[in-house]
């Protein structure tokens, strides 16, 4: 796949590869070096929204409402409860920092400088050094270069690859191969905002 911004908003298990097919919030994130822990991976859940149960009494339209249900989400942000999410393009990418157990427990705890509770992971005092410093970010992407042998020519793509990573490696650790995890539309759009798109246009979330 072309190295596009295909970084929907999600982050995938390192793998040897080291392919750039990542997107936002959907961005691949690969550490061949770490083996998984059961634990983590019980831990993430590769749907934002259960299943429904087909078995249960008067479930015949179940998948059916289900889904539409889901698609409520769409041309709104009324499941926001941080205040800065951005309407996005599928019902996956569709959520809030606050939806977000890793995420959220990032925030959870801390309080601005005024003694106000944060609300959102883009206010947490160490978000804008570790996912939008621009020194902070190259020196993260020279470590992604000597280590995948991959480069990223485009400046802006390159920072925004990398800043999906460092939410990555800071909420969840270390994710095993083939794992994408959802990003928070809140921390998509404010790291597209800083890094934005020559052309404007970003690729969503890919489950695969």
């Amino acid at each position: 796949m072309a190295k596009s911004d295909n970084f929907p908003n999600e982050i995938e298990g390192f793998d040897d590869d080291a392919s750039l097919d990542l997107s936002c919030g959907s961005s691949s994130f690969y550490e061949d070096e770490f083996e998984n822990d059961e634990a983590r991976l019980n831990d993430i859940r590769p749907f934002r929204f259960e299943p429904y149960d087909s078995s249960a009494s008067g479930s015949d339209n179940g998948d059916e409402e289900n889904e539409n249900s889901e698609s409520e989400r769409l041309g709104n942000t009324d499941w926001c409860s941080c205040g800065n999410c951005c309407p996005m393009p599928t019902t996956t990418e569709c959520v809030c920092c606050q939806e977000i157990e890793k995420v959220k427990y990032l925030f959870s705890n801390e309080y601005d400088e005024g003694g106000t509770c944060i609300k959102c992971i883009t206010e947490q005092p160490g978000f804008s050094p570790a996912c939008l410093n621009v020194y902070v970010l190259q020196i993260a992407y020279l470590q992604y270069k000597q280590q995948y042998r991959e480069e990223i020519p485009d400046t802006s793509e390159m920072f925004r690859y990398v800043a999906y990573r460092q939410l990555a490696r800071w909420a969840w650790g270390y994710l095993g191969q083939k794992v994408r995890v959802v990003l928070p539309s809140c921390a998509v759009n404010c790291i597209r905002n800083t890094f934005p798109s020559d052309s404007g246009s970003y690729t969503g979330f890919k489950p695969q």
